[in-house]
């Protein structure tokens, strides 16, 4: 898991150069006018890298599962709003809650043997969920405000996190 700063500091010149190019694509556009749903991300393979756009309300904890995803990171990064997302390493010994989802690279699993760490998600700051973080996100707080954010799906060659 890596948490930053979407906006160019002396830090992100330490981020994966993949993490890097995006960021630098995302800073260049106009972030509020993007329609909803999937986007391209230019000089990208669509199958290796892309990102959607989503609005929602958020939910209790108690409504969603932990999820793991095997070959694509989420790049995740709150445009409006706020949120909690949740978050614990993969120890490979956790109950499927399902089938493995190869078409969404989705994995759920049941909380049992879990232990999740939590953070308070807000503006212009990045978290990256890679293939060893079981995560949940669209989590409630404090505020009932609704939350549009911007997920990029990295394929962990692209990360060189295998």
């Amino acid at each position: 898991m890596l948490v930053g700063n979407t906006q160019p500091t002396q830090t992100s010149k330490s981020y994966p150069i993949v993490i890097q190019n995006v960021l630098e694509y995302l800073n260049s556009i106009d972030q509020e006018k993007l329609a909803l749903g999937r986007h391209e991300l230019p000089g990208f393979d669509s199958k290796q890298a892309w990102f959607v756009v989503l609005e929602y309300n958020k939910e209790p904890l108690g409504n969603f599962k932990p999820e793991v995803h095997k070959y694509h990171s989420d790049l995740q990064i709150v445009l409006e709003g706020s949120e909690v997302m949740a978050w614990s390493l993969d120890t490979g010994t956790h109950t499927d809650a399902g089938p493995y989802n190869q078409e969404r690279d989705l994995q759920f699993y049941e909380y049992a043997g879990i232990e999740l760490n939590f953070i308070h998600a807000k503006r212009n700051q990045f978290y990256l969920f890679s293939p060893n973080t079981v995560h949940i996100t669209n989590i409630e707080n404090d505020d009932s405000q609704p939350v549009r954010k911007l997920v990029v799906k990295i394929h962990n060659d692209l990360l060189e996190a295998k």
